[in-house]
This record gives C-alpha cells, sequence and structure tokens, in this order.
C-alpha cells in the first residue's frame, strides 16, 4: 500500500505529464497576455469601440485559426504519446489534417490550457507557499504563527509539493485517457481503417481458398493418376516389363508435378506477397496433363477449338484446373475407360467438356 502511494513520486511519468500541463499553460499564455492588454486598454480609455472591434476580431480569428492548421493534430499526438504516455490510434495519414480531426484537435488544445493553466497557477501558489512555510518558525509571517507555535508550518510546507505532484499525476492520467477519443481516429476515420481491415481479410481470405484449391486439384490429380499407375505396374510386374518402366517413369513426373505445385502453395503461404510467383500451368498445358492421364492408361481424346493463348491468363489457369479436376474424378470414379475433352476457345467464353461412359 505504501509502495503504491509513493509510486507517483518517483515515476518519471509523473514528472513527464507534468511537463506536458505546463505546456499547456505556455499555449494559453499568449491569449491571455493578449486578453488583458485589452481589458487594461479599455479601462485607461485608450480604445474606443471602433477600436475594439477592430483588434479583437482579428484577434479572435488569428487565435482560432492558429489551432486548425495542418499538423496541430500530428504534433499533439506525438506529444501525447510521449509525455502523457497516451495510447493514441494512429489516425488515417489521409484524412490525419481533414476538418473533423483539426476541430477535435482544437478542442484537445483548449482543454490542454484549460488543465495547464490551472497547474501553472497551483504551481504559482505551492512553491513560495512552501518557501514560506518553510522559514516560518524563524521569520514573521502574518497571519501566521512563529517561533515554536509555527512548528506545523514546515509539515504543510513539505506537503504541499506532493500534493501538487499527485494532482499532477491524476491530471495527467485523466488527459491520457482522454488523448485517444479526441486526437485518435474519427468515427469516419474508423470506419474507414475497418473497411480496410475487412476488404484485406477478405483479400487473404479468397487468396487462401485459392491456393487451397489448387492444392487439391494439383495434388489430388497427381495421387489418383500415381495410384493407378502403381495398381496397373503392379498387375503386369512379372509379364511387361517394359510397361512397369515406363509406368514408374509417370509416378515419377507426377511426383516432381505435384512437388513443384506443393512448393509454390507452400512458398505463397509463407511469405505472401514476397512469395513464388513463378507461372501456374494454363491452357497451353493440356498436352501434358492429358499424356499423364494416358500414361495411366486411359485413352483420352483431346479436341480443341479456338486460340488458348487469346484467353486471359487467369481464365486460363481456371479452365486447366477444371479440365484436371474432371480427369482426376474420371479416373478416380470410373476408373480406366476412355475419356473426351473439349476445349472450346470462343471470343467471348471458353466452354470445356469431359465425358466418359
Amino acid at each position: 500500500m505504501f509502495r503504491r502511494l509513493c509510486t507517483p513520486l518517483v515515476s518519471g511519468l509523473t514528472y513527464r505529464r507534468y511537463v506536458h500541463l505546463l505546456l499547456g499553460a505556455v499555449i494559453l499564455l499568449p491569449y491571455v497576455a493578449l486578453g488583458v492588454l485589452i481589458v487594461s486598454t479599455v479601462e485607461t480609455g485608450g480604445l474606443d469601440l471602433l477600436g475594439l472591434v477592430l483588434i479583437v476580431v482579428p484577434a479572435t480569428g488569428i487565435a482560432v485559426g492558429v489551432t486548425l492548421v495542418p499538423g496541430v493534430r500530428s504534433l499533439a499526438i506525438t506529444a501525447a504519446r510521449a509525455l502523457l504516455g497516451a495510447d493514441v490510434p494512429e489516425p488515417d495519414p489521409a484524412t490525419v489534417d481533414s476538418w473533423p480531426g483539426r476541430r477535435r484537435a482544437a478542442l484537445w488544445l483548449l482543454v490542454n490550457a484549460a488543465a495547464g493553466g490551472i497547474a501553472a497557477l497551483a504551481t504559482l501558489i505551492v512553491f513560495p507557499t512552501t518557501i514560506g512555510f518553510l522559514i516560518a518558525p524563524w521569520r514573521v509571517l502574518l497571519p501566521f504563527p512563529t517561533g515554536g507555535r509555527a512548528w506545523w508550518l514546515p509539515l504543510v510546507g513539505v506537503l504541499l509539493p506532493v500534493v501538487l505532484l499527485y494532482a499532477s499525476a491524476a491530471a495527467g492520467a485523466a488527459l491520457a485517457r482522454l488523448a485517444p477519443r479526441l486526437l485518435g481516429p474519427t468515427p469516419t476515420e474508423r470506419m474507414a481503417a475497418e473497411l480496410a481491415a475487412a476488404h484485406v481479410a477478405e483479400r487473404a481470405l479468397a487468396e487462401r481458398n485459392r491456393l487451397a484449391r489448387e492444392l487439391h486439384d494439383s495434388v489430388g490429380h497427381a495421387l489418383t493418376v500415381t495410384t493407378l499407375q502403381a495398381g496397373a505396374a503392379a498387375r503386369v510386374l512379372d509379364s511387361d516389363p517394359a510397361f512397369v518402366a515406363k509406368a514408374l517413369d509417370a509416378i515419377a513426373d507426377a511426383g516432381r508435378t505435384a512437388l513443384a505445385d506443393l512448393d509454390h502453395v507452400l512458398g505463397l503461404l509463407r511469405d505472401g506477397e514476397n512469395g513464388d510467383r513463378s507461372p501456374q500451368p494454363d491452357l497451353g498445358d493440356l498436352d501434358a496433363l492429358v499424356d499423364g492421364a494416358r500414361s495411366a492408361g486411359v485413352a483420352v481424346a483431346l479436341h480443341r477449338d479456338g486460340a488458348p493463348a487469346a484467353v486471359p491468363r487467369a481464365v486460363s489457369r481456371e479452365a486447366y484446373r477444371i479440365v484436371q479436376e474432371g480427369l482426376t474424378n474420371a479416373l478416380r470414379h470410373a476408373g480406366p475407360v476412355p475419356v473426351a475433352v473439349r476445349v472450346s476457345v470462343r471470343e467471348d467464353a471458353v466452354e470445356l467438356e469431359l465425358t466418359n461412359r
């Protein structure tokens, strides 16, 4: 308990917050000086009504305009983080100097100036009073007693700066809680940030789904071809060594292709935008895909109309995956039966047709 009470007195954050309060007083000082000057001039009769208006109106415009200039909000955020220890979220750089943000920064300066003015006034009262209380037993300070009857004044004098520090710590903590609300993102900025985060998450989910689909299609096809090749080779292991050798070569090719696709997908998952962006198979690679299916013992008839090179890259990749998945399903569920593949490229569409018995 005692340690907790003493923490504000030895914490560097307390003194940084006290400095922040005094900076508020520095902001307030020119306005107070200008107000005192105008009031004293009016009281001495040095200004008539017209002169007062000509001075007050421009001075008020300048005083308000200074708080609304671009950059004030960013400066206030930096000071609040460094001196108050406030956790102020970073506003959107595109709207950091928007008018709603500037108005909130001006309100922050007003609050800070008011708190700083009170802190400065308390400081100007506390420290001279402390000095007076400390020397009261030895000097006459009316209306306070002197000599032995003033034994309690030094104790009070020592406590006054302590109370000032506690009050400064409490005021600084209150400003630190208020800073994120006034200097942090506005509701519009928060909404824009949430929308941007949602778009990023949506793109990331779509990318993960695409990668999962590619991995399923490529590896699933390779495993299906490998399984059929291994089964066929096992049946003719003794009677047809040439077919077994060809089947083993096809298994090796399918495995290498699957490993390459797996490395590509894992590289994207691991490195994100910096991952491997090597070209993915498209309609131009159908011959290799069909040859792999044929090596598994499936009679595949490929018919092409049009120029696959004219198909947009993204569409061509998706069309390749569709044909690959169709062949995989045919091999997996129908076995080594003939399959007809027709790819027709038109001006505004790509038609795919896979049929078997």
